[in-house]
């Protein structure tokens, strides 16, 4: 019988415990956006959707949204990143006040039709996930000066003839930079929904 109590009481403490480590572990994961660092600030911009809608940085405050650089003719880089994008929609799809802004960096030869033809490839809606055209030194700018993100020219021999950045950037109601993250790196996509959460709920 003493055995059998010692055992209960064991029993007791042991999930007593894993209780404990449940409850600690979601007040961990759960955080808060104050937590989020604040990056910088995304400047203005005025270019076009795949849709041919003049969409302003003005145009997305008040909501968060994920934002990369992509090019349509990208052999490797970009297809990874739309995958991982498009994955994140689902995983965020509760989220309704998250978009994703995919912002084109070879507007020389991605016309919006070729940018729209790429949207439907990756399944995006429309409504939650859009890919913006701006002229060259605009996009650029944006990226380099705005965003942080290098975006380089290859050589003419060079698989890819566009060098650019794989990182997410997420970005709060107020255009503020909250993180940036690898979009190649499943560890840094599954960060970015949970900041992405933390950040549409606060």
């Amino acid at each position: 019988m003493k055995a059998l109590r010692l055992a209960a009481i064991g029993a007791a403490v042991l999930l007593g415990m894993l209780g404990l480590h449940r409850i600690v572990y979601a007040l961990m994961s759960r955080g808060h956006a104050t937590d989020l660092p604040k990056l910088g600030h995304v400047p203005d911009f005025a270019f076009v959707s795949e849709r041919g809608r003049p969409v302003a940085a003005r145009d997305l405050e008040g909501r968060e949204w994920i934002a990369d650089f992509i090019f349509t003719r990208c052999g490797g880089t970009c297809p990874a990143m739309s995958e991982r994008m498009a994955a994140l929609a689902g995983t965020l799809k509760n989220e309704p006040g998250v978009a994703f802004v995919s912002f084109d960096v070879d507007p020389e030869h991605d016309s919006l039709a070729d940018l729209a033809t790429y949207s439907r490839q990756h399944g995006a809606d429309p409504e939650r996930w859009t890919f913006l055209r701006g002229e060259r030194p605009a996009v650029r700018a944006l990226a380099g000066d705005g965003f942080k993100l290098a975006v380089v020219d290859g050589h003419a021999d060079d698989p890819e003839p566009i060098l650019h950045s794989s990182r997410f950037v997420l970005v709060d109601g107020r255009r503020e930079i909250r993180g940036y993250y690898d979009g190649l790196e499943p560890g840094g996509v599954e960060k970015l929904a949970g900041d992405a959460r933390r950040l549409a709920r606060d």
